[in-house]
C-alpha cells in the first residue's frame, strides 16, 4: 500500500479559515471540498450546543449563503438522506435537513454544500467526478459496524449510476487505533461485523483493544470496488492533535469539524 500516497493532504488558509484538502480531489475540477480545524475557534460549542451560526465562516470561504451548507442530525446510524437541488432532504418538501436523523448525505445538486460534523469519529467524503455526484459520511464505531460507507456506495450507484472504479473518497482527520480504547460491548459487534477483525484492533491489557476505525472504513471502501490509488487518508489522530482538531474522548464535551464538499456550479 502506497502510505504516502494515502496520507498526502494540504493545509490551506483562507478569509481566516484553516482547512485541509486533498489535492486530488481538487484536480477533477467538479467540487470544492475542505475538512476544517479549529483555528480561530473555528466549530467552537457555546455550551456546547450547536449554532446556526457555527459555519457562517465556511459558507463565506465557499461563496454560497449559509443556507446552502447542509447538515443532518447525525444519530450513529446507517440512513442515507440525499439531497436536492433546492436544499431540501428527497421526499421530505419542507422539512429542515438539520432535523432530519441520518449518518450520510448524498447529492448531485451543484451549489449544495453537504457536510457531517466530527470530533472523533470518521468522516468520510465521497467523489464521482464523470457525474458528478458525492457523499460526506460520518462513520462512528455503530456507524462502521453498520456498514455506511458501503451502504452508501451502493445508494449513490443506485441514484447516480455512480461507478466504484472512479470514486474518490477522502478520510479525514479520526481518533487513532494508539488512542480508541475499547472493551467487550464494542468488540462483540466489531467481531461479528468483520471477518478481519483482528487486521484492524490491537489487543491490550484486561480485555481491551485499540480499534483503527479509518482502517475499517478504508477497507470497506476498497471491499466496494474504490482504486486504491483513490482512496486518500489524512492520517492525523484528532486526540494526538488537540492543537489542530477537536476530541470527544480526548476532552469531554467539545467543539467539531466540519468536513464537507460540494458540486461546482
Amino acid at each position: 500500500m502506497n502510505t504516502d500516497k494515502k496520507q498526502l493532504y494540504e493545509t490551506i488558509t483562507t478569509k481566516d479559515i484553516c482547512y485541509l484538502r486533498i489535492p486530488d480531489f481538487e484536480r477533477s475540477g467538479r467540487i470544492h471540498h475542505a475538512i476544517t480545524t479549529r483555528h480561530n475557534n473555528l466549530g467552537r460549542r457555546n455550551s456546547w450546543i450547536k449554532s446556526p451560526g457555527d459555519w457562517h465562516a465556511v459558507a463565506d470561504a465557499f461563496g454560497i449563503v449559509p443556507d446552502r451548507i447542509i447538515t443532518v442530525n447525525q444519530v450513529h446510524g446507517e440512513t442515507i438522506a440525499r439531497v436536492d437541488a433546492q436544499g431540501w432532504i428527497s421526499g421530505a418538501v419542507n422539512i429542515n435537513p438539520r432535523t432530519v436523523e441520518a449518518d450520510a448525505i448524498i447529492t448531485n445538486a451543484p451549489g449544495i454544500a453537504i457536510g457531517v460534523e466530527t470530533a472523533d469519529c470518521v468522516p468520510v467524503l465521497l467523489l464521482d467526478p464523470e457525474i458528478p455526484a458525492v457523499a460526506a459520511i460520518h462513520a462512528g464505531w455503530r456507524s462502521t459496524v453498520r456498514k455506511i460507507v458501503d451502504k452508501t456506495v451502493v445508494r449513490m450507484s443506485e441514484e447516480f449510476r455512480s461507478r466504484p472504479q472512479r470514486m474518490l473518497a477522502a478520510i479525514g482527520p479520526a481518533i487513532g487505533a494508539e488512542c480508541y480504547e475499547v472493551d467487550e460491548p464494542v468488540m462483540g459487534p466489531v467481531r461479528e461485523a468483520f471477518s478481519h477483525w483482528e487486521e484492524i484492533t490491537t489487543p491490550r491489557s484486561k480485555g481491551r483493544w485499540g480499534l483503527d476505525l479509518v482502517k475499517a472504513n478504508a477497507r470497506e471502501l476498497l471491499k466496494m470496488g474504490l482504486l486504491e490509488e483513490n482512496v486518500h487518508t489524512v492520517g492525523l489522530c484528532t486526540a494526538c492533535c488537540k492543537d489542530l482538531f477537536y476530541s470527544f474522548r480526548a476532552e469531554g464535551r467539545t467543539g467539531r469539524m466540519l468536513s464537507i464538499i460540494m458540486i461546482r456550479t
